[in-house]
């Protein structure tokens, strides 16, 4: 026979579980207003709320947390009132007037495709070497001068394990690969078809396999 604690514990965590409330993603969904520290944290619908945040910074302002994280750390205060400093490049992302936007490398992107596939541009550093730079070697002819540039990509997260990639058909075709029917179709295609049908599939696949958040 269980013991009248025991009893007591199982019915509050009853209550706890039964307090979360799941619901289904769709357009219009509002998300908490916060700062994602971790993938979890926007898979759970948890992030860093406004409120907790430590600035002299208006709340209300639309621009708030586009402003906090434009320096290099933020502080807010847990529910034990504890403050805690947070570099900006450890933030996973934020959600704002509606919007998810995720980090990738030193900027915040808007998703704007959120499902099981989300879709989202972001600008990515590419380095390159300059043939024509000012050190010449007699023996091996000028030497290459690296140079960065900045050049707009298509990318993808994917929401089961939160890994965040190009949006290519070798990637999109892993995820795919958990849908067979889906997958078969796709690989099906002729080359210049799969090509022009990615996003349809990406589409596809969001549609049936839907996502879910936790609300209060």
């Amino acid at each position: 026979m269980k013991s009248p604690l025991l009893l007591l514990f199982f019915f509050f965590a009853t209550l706890q579980l039964s307090a979360q409330k799941v619901v289904q993603y769709a357009a219009g969904f509002e998300f908490r207003e916060g700062v994602y520290l971790s993938f979890d944290q926007f898979k759970n619908n948890s992030p860093v709320p406004k409120k907790n945040i430590v600035s002299k910074f208006n709340r209300d302002d639309s621009e708030f947390l586009p402003n906090i994280l434009e320096a290099k750390t933020f502080s807010y205060k847990d529910e034990n009132d504890s403050v805690h400093k947070i570099n900006v490049a450890d933030v996973w992302g934020y959600s704002s007037n509606g919007n998810v936007f995720i980090k990738v490398e030193d900027d915040f992107n808007r998703i704007a495709v959120l499902g099981s596939i989300s879709h989202f541009l972001a600008a990515i550093t590419v380095y390159n070497n300059m043939m024509n730079g000012p050190f010449f070697d007699p023996y091996f002819g000028p030497s290459p001068l690296p140079y960065a540039t900045q050049e707009m990509n298509e990318m993808i997260l994917d929401f089961q394990t939160g890994r965040t990639t190009d949006f290519t058909q070798e990637n999109l075709e892993s995820i795919l690969q958990r849908d067979h029917r889906l997958y078969d179709e796709f690989i099906a295609l002729k080359k210049s078809q799969k090509r022009d049908l990615m996003f349809l599939y990406l589409r596809k696949y969001n549609e049936k396999h839907p996502i879910f958040f936790p609300v209060e």
